[in-house]
This record gives structure tokens, sequence and C-alpha cells, in this order.
């Protein structure tokens, strides 16, 4: 299963100072030699020294509990979480903050359409490539790409989960498996006002989710037409709260959830509830999710930043990560066993990579989405 993992992995990424001043200088990079025995023992101290490392991420709770701990038990540095439900709302309180010139995150946690079309566009990340110096993160043959996966040509942040991006989830106690197989499918009467969809006009899985009818399964024009009928026809309803759009659908309160957040799901799935998935006979996105890793240009802890950005690409690292996110990680040499079956391709399915091109797609996307939605007056 890890090899099958590997060679998709490959086709998705194939397209996309220790104490100081808050800016760390770009001193241990993959073309220069790796730090020292000596330097990683130096920075360990002066992170410790600063004694927090402060996390701004959409990462679900059981991942943050998970690397709390762990990072924690090993150098002794407390991990600070300020959680948000999607990567809009993590950017709002990164502006407000930054206006009145406050620096207070150290590292990064959102989605790859997150960081490449709204926090590098503002200006407020740094490059990630300059904290990396653990052989074990630079050397490529441990990542499946063949290559640390940087998404962005200017190496700003770091794809670290490979997530398999099932469009529809549906509860089991509402929808007979099988009853629904292609995405027109939602449009028919007996759907109408039972759908719940992911808000496309902001950045997350439901803009995502019409990039990828607009740029894989069909064109820009079908996809207006798709979502203009699931608003106006269908009286779908919009949700920006990615957990409880599949909460709700959990609980029954609606019989289907398009273009749910994969980790929101994944946490539903693992307690056992009534939801399944649709696959679709026209292929699968795969992308990372929630699960990348970005920096700001200036740290509050510069030390620990970098100690817990090399920390979490190693092997340790990600294996907590992924098992708490609930998808494979992008290393090679994590394990996959014990992860549900939904979040891996499936025997021949097409899979869609992602990529920036990709992404580039994100404003002109959610301003047609507000445009539709607008007009029908929600």
């Amino acid at each position: 299963m890890k090899n099958r993992i590997g060679s998709f992995v490959l086709a998705i990424l194939a397209g996309i100072c220790l104490i100081g001043p808050a800016v760390i200088p770009a001193q241990a990079s993959p073309a220069a030699p790796a730090g020292s025995k000596q330097r990683w023992d130096a920075l360990v101290a002066a992170a410790k020294k600063e004694g927090t490392v402060s996390l701004y991420a959409i990462w679900r709770p059981q991942t943050r509990t998970a690397l709390t701990d762990a990072f924690k038990a090993k150098y002794g540095i407390n991990v600070e979480f300020t959680p948000f439900s999607r990567g809009a709302d993590l950017m709002a309180k990164v502006n407000t903050e930054q206006r009145a010139g406050l620096y207070l995150a150290d590292v990064f946690g959102a989605g790859s359409n997150t960081f490449l079309s709204v926090m590098k566009p503002a200006g407020v990340l740094g490059k990630i490539e300059p904290l990396l110096m653990l052989p074990e993160v630079l050397d490529g043959k441990h990542w499946s790409p063949g290559r640390v996966p940087f998404v962005d040509k200017d190496k700003t942040f770091i794809a670290m989960i490979s997530s398999i991006q099932r469009n529809i989830v549906y509860n089991t106690n509402l929808i007979k498996k099988g009853e629904i197989t292609d995405y027109p499918d939602l449009l028919k009467p007996q759907y109408k006002g039972k759908i719940t969809m992911n808000d496309p006009t902001v950045t997350g899985a439901g803009v995502d989710f019409m990039i990828h009818l607009a740029v894989n399964i069909w064109d820009m024009a079908r996809a207006k037409d798709y979502l203009t009928r699931l608003i106006g026809q269908q009286q779908t309803v919009l949700q920006r709260d990615n957990r409880l759009q599949v909460e709700e659908v959990v609980r029954g309160k609606y019989a289907i959830g398009l273009a749910p957040n994969p980790d929101s799901m994944a946490t539903f799935l693992n307690l056992g509830t009534p939801l399944d998935v649709v696959i679709f006979k026209q292929g699968v996105r795969v992308t990372s999710a929630a699960g990348a890793v970005g920096v700001p240009s200036k740290f509050p802890h510069p030390n620990a930043a970098k100690l817990f950005v090399n920390w979490l690409l190693t092997k340790e690292g990600q294996t907590i990560f992924s098992k708490g996110f609930g998808n494979p990680s992008l290393r090679a040499d994590v394990s996959t066993e014990g992860f549900n079956t939904i979040f891996l391709p499936q025997p021949g399915e097409k899979i869609f990579p992602d990529s920036e091109d990709f992404l580039s797609h994100t404003d002109e996307v959610m301003k047609m989405s507000k445009q539709i939605l607008d007009t029908a007056g929600n």
C-alpha cells in the first residue's frame, strides 16, 4: 500500500541564526551541508530558553494534542495552539495582529489553497526552506515525491499530507449506498433541502470542490450552472464551520454533505458514525488538505519555531501528525497502516493531482460563487 501511495503522490507534487531577530537568515538549505550535531544541540538549547512555540492552525483537536504532548515530552517546550475552523479565520486574525505591529505566531498550519491564494499574496509568509537543517528532512529519498514537497516555486510552505478528496459524504440512515453515483444526482427532486455545502465563497474545501468541477471534471460554464441550481433549485445550505457541517449530516439534519473538510470527516468516521462517501467514476482529486505548514516573516520564538518545523518533518513528527490528522503522510517512510481506506486510492481510481496552477483559479471561482449567492439572495 505504501508503494502505491508513493507513486500517486509523486504525480501530485510533480506540478506543484539561532538566537537573533525575528527573521532567521537562510543559512541551512537543501543545497548546503546539513547542520552538525553541535549546531542542532545549540538550536535545542536556544529553543528551550524561549520555552514556547506558538502555532496558528486549522488542525483538529486530536492532531493538536498529539503534537503538543510529543514535542513537550521530547524537548520540554510548550506548544501553544490557537485553533481555527478554516484558513480565512486564521488569516483574518493574522491581518488584525500585523496591522497592530504584532507578530504572535511562530508556525502556520493550513491548507495549500489558504497559503497560496491568501497568505502568500498578503505578504505574511516567510520562506520555510532556510529553516530546514536535519538530514532526514532535507534528503529527498525520505519523501514520496523524491524531494522536500514544497508546493509553490518560492518554497514558502510544505505539503505534509496526501489527502483523497471525497466530495460527497452522506448519512447511511437516510441515503442508500449506490443511490448517488455522480454529481448531477444531487439535483434530483428528492434531495431538495437535504444538502449542506462547504461555503465556496471563501478558501477551503468548498471552493476547491468548485475548482475541481470547473478544471478537472467539466468547465467553468457547467460548474457555474451546477452551483446555481444547487443554491436556487435545491435550496442547498452553505456552512463555513467545517466540523459543524459534517456533524449536521451525522445527526441527520441534512442527508448529504457536499465538499466536506477531510479532517472533520475523518474525525466522525473514526467515531463509527453513520457516514459513508461516494466514489466517483470520473476520479478523485488529491491534495494536502489542511496538512501544509508555513511560517511567518517574523517570529516571537525564532529558535523554537525552527526546532518545531524540523521535528514536525521528521519520520517521528510525521507519524504523529498523520495519525492525528487521519490521512497518510507524504513521507515515504511513514506507515499507512490503520488509515480508513476511503482516504486511500481505490484500485484503478483516476487521480487528479493538486498543483499551483489548479489553485490559481481560486479567486475567479470564489468571485463566481459569490455572484451566484448574491443573485439568489443569500
